[in-house]
């Protein structure tokens, strides 16, 4: 029972097996009914993902609690904290399974899972044996997960898709290059007293969840970690999108092409918005090779995706309404539809063929924009100070990515 906003709500119990990340679940965060504004319902999902061992749900579940338009902090804080804590004292998840062994989904949310708490905790509570153990693992889940795509085996597209939703949750907790924005430092070894209830400070363009005072850099989560799992899982994905849309020009089958887009369309929308920003963490290097997996997807999209009308609204779009890192990409789109006069039809998720589109072309108007905002030098002036534009083009004569 909602037990109200003013109510401080439970205490996280945390759960006997912190890695284990897709026993049981009962729920999907990423299945909820109807978005809230208010951050104190997907911290009791949160709770109940912990209680039930699923980790992922649960990383997931207090990082929206502190991204909604309603932020449910300091609680949301503190478990996170906690839960953070006990993943990264906790034994390092073993080495990789084998591809079609029934562990294989488990120790993928394993990794992630650590990762990401090794990222939200901050560089100044590691030690120089977890980062070099952070390094290790990250290398091993790229590798792993490229070929468990590829052969379409564990983990599921929408379990990836939570991954890629945690990643980008992450890095909006940490601070933007270049000053400003939140920290997420509410109430860390959990104490209440940093931030009131429902102050998290989020703001409507989803730059951050406010700082508490007296919080230092050491303290923050660290961004380049986060942006470096986020690289890590996109790019190991986007191939398999690649050839999803190969399947169905051959063969029409759509099925696996929408569960792809449903976990990389979040990402596309997230990074018309915020890559200029967001990924200047990433070595040049990196941001390139993001980039091209990004143009992959693009160039790959079928003919249905690239209309020009406004693509239809996807369920799994809609629920992740308040959500404040994709808050700007969906209002942008929203716009967009009545602009051109058009209602959007929410296409559910039985509809592969109507999903193709709806993701699909929410996919590519969010690359278009990216692509032709970078080139033209789109964005504030904080954006770019020293920097060159994220490295992703548009090409109208062709009509491709590069």
């Amino acid at each position: 029972t909602d037990p109200g906003p003013t109510d401080p709500g439970p205490t996280d119990p945390g759960p006997t097996d912190p890695h284990a990340s897709a026993k049981h679940h009962t729920h999907t965060l990423s299945a909820t009914p109807r978005p809230s504004p208010v951050g104190h319902c997907y911290h009791q999902q949160a709770v109940l993902a912990r209680e039930e061992g699923v980790t992922l749900d649960a990383l997931f579940g207090y990082l929206r609690a502190l991204l909604a338009p309603e932020p449910f902090a300091p609680t949301a804080q503190n478990n996170l904290d906690r839960l953070c804590a006990e993943l990264a004292r906790g034994p390092p998840p073993a080495p990789p399974p084998p591809l079609a062994s029934r562990e294989a989904a488990d120790w993928f949310e394993a990794a992630v899972c650590r990762l990401v708490a090794s990222a939200c905790l901050g560089d100044g509570a590691a030690s120089a044996e977890d980062l070099a153990g952070s390094r290790s693992l990250l290398l091993q889940l790229s590798g792993w997960l490229r070929v468990s795509v590829a052969r379409a085996s564990a983990p599921s597209p929408k379990r990836v898709g939570v991954a890629l939703l945690v990643c980008i949750a992450a890095l909006h907790l940490a601070p933007p290059p270049g000053g400003g924005g939140g920290g997420g430092d509410c109430g860390r070894d959990g104490e209440d007293s940093s931030c009131g209830e429902g102050g998290g400070g989020s703001e409507n363009d989803g730059e951050g969840v406010g700082e508490s005072e007296g919080s230092t850099a050491s303290s923050r989560p660290s961004e380049a970690r986060a942006a470096a799992l986020l690289k890590c899982l996109f790019c190991a994905v986007a191939p398999a999108v690649q050839q999803a849309s190969q399947d169905v020009a051959d063969a029409g089958r759509d099925r696996r092409l929408a569960q792809l887009l449903g976990a990389v369309t979040p990402l596309a929308l997230w990074a018309s918005q915020h890559a200029n920003r967001r990924l200047w963490a990433l070595a040049e290097a990196d941001r390139s090779d993001f980039a091209a997996a990004l143009a992959r997807v693009g160039n790959s999209l079928p003919a249905v995706a690239r209309s020009a009308a406004a693509p239809p609204m996807s369920a799994a779009l809609e629920r992740l309404t308040g959500f404040a890192p994709l808050a700007p990409a969906l209002a942008a789109a929203e716009r967009a539809a009545r602009r051109r006069g058009a209602a959007r039809r929410v296409v559910d998720d039985s509809d592969a063929t109507g999903l193709v589109a709806a993701l699909g072309g929410s996919a590519f108007a969010a690359l278009r924009h990216l692509a032709t905002s970078s080139a033209s030098g789109g964005g504030t002036a904080a954006d770019f100070v020293g920097r060159d534009r994220f490295p992703l083009h548009w090409h109208p004569s062709t009509g491709a990515f590069a």
